[in-house]
């Protein structure tokens, strides 16, 4: 499932969002959509910064990414 949440506000706004999120995102209490956001303590984390800008404007893209692990039950035994 996908959850998202958009927010307009000028750069100041955007910084405190920053100052705010990112303490949530680490202790937990982070949210999107009211469905809390979990950092996983034991996978490793595949995390990019991705910069773009052209003559019609620009964005900046933090993205973390984790697979989960399967487990295997041999039932043979």
């Amino acid at each position: 499932m996908k959850y998202q949440e958009g927010y307009l506000g000028t750069r100041a706004e955007f910084g405190e969002f920053i100052k705010k999120a990112v303490p949530e995102l680490f202790s937990g209490k982070l949210t999107v959509e009211g469905k809390p956001v979990n950092l996983p303590s034991d996978a490793d984390l595949d995390y990019k910064v991705k910069y773009d800008e052209d003559e019609q404007g620009g964005s900046v893209t933090i993205k973390v990414a984790w697979e989960k692990e399967n487990f295997e039950i041999d039932l043979d035994d």
